[in-house]
Parts: structure tokens; sequence; C-alpha cells
């Protein structure tokens, strides 16, 4: 499991993005978990996917589209 540690500016930047530090903020805007969060703010390492899931959806919120929804899709 690749693990990767966020610089401290780089976690107050992600931190900007969100309108509170809560669990549901922290899943709508960036999708990861409080668990996640805390590691992020403490300066532990955490998994590659999850960081690269968080960026995708910083990106995301950054150009202002909703957020993806799991299991909400356009069906064929």
């Amino acid at each position: 499991m690749n693990m990767v540690l966020v610089d401290p500016e780089q976690v107050y930047v992600i931190r900007k993005a969100l309108p509170a530090v809560t669990k549901v903020w922290l899943q709508e805007v960036l999708g990861v978990s409080e668990t996640t969060w805390r590691s992020l703010r403490d300066g532990r390492p955490i998994r590659q996917s999850t960081y690269d899931r968080l960026l995708a959806r910083l990106e995301r919120a950054e150009i202002g589209a909703p957020p993806a929804r799991a299991g909400h899709g356009a069906s064929a």
C-alpha cells in the first residue's frame, strides 16, 4: 500500500475549500472520512489512492462542479 505525506501548506489550502470541518462536508467536498482528515491535519500519512481522490474532488470543488454521488450516475 503506497502512502503519502501531505505538506501542511497544502492541508491549509484543502481546509479552505471546506465550508466547515464536519463529517458531512468532508465527505461531500473531499470524499474523505474524519479519520483521514485527522491524519492530514496531524501530519500523518494517508493512502495514495485516497490522496488522488481528494485532489480530484478538490479540483471539482474549485471549479464549482457539484460533487459526484455514488450510485446516481446516468443509466443507459
